[in-house]
């Protein structure tokens, strides 16, 4: 039995919207987390090609929760992209 309002653990939970997620389940903020990926770039690796690395996993997960939006386009800064990825879709 589920207790009122938790969602099923089996995937046949409709999606949470990112702004719920937001609400729900703050993040530290994206600078903080940008900056500490950054710093376990280990010395002399390609950083465009780590960022571009870290996009592709963050890429896997729909919907964005806004905050890794935000940490997304600190990396697309990073990785050079000129566009980053449309989230008009989410």
């Amino acid at each position: 039995m589920i207790a009122s309002g938790h969602q099923p653990c089996d995937g046949s939970a409709r999606p949470i919207d990112p702004e719920t997620m937001a609400a729900v389940s703050p993040l530290p903020p994206p600078e903080e987390i940008f900056v500490d990926w950054l710093m376990s770039v280990p010395a002399g690796a390609d950083i465009e090609a780590a960022a571009r690395r870290q996009i592709a996993l963050i890429d896997r997960h729909t919907p964005l929760h806004p905050a890794v939006q935000c940490l997304r386009a600190l990396l697309a800064s990073m990785a050079g992209a000129a566009e980053p990825r449309s989230l008009s879709r989410f």
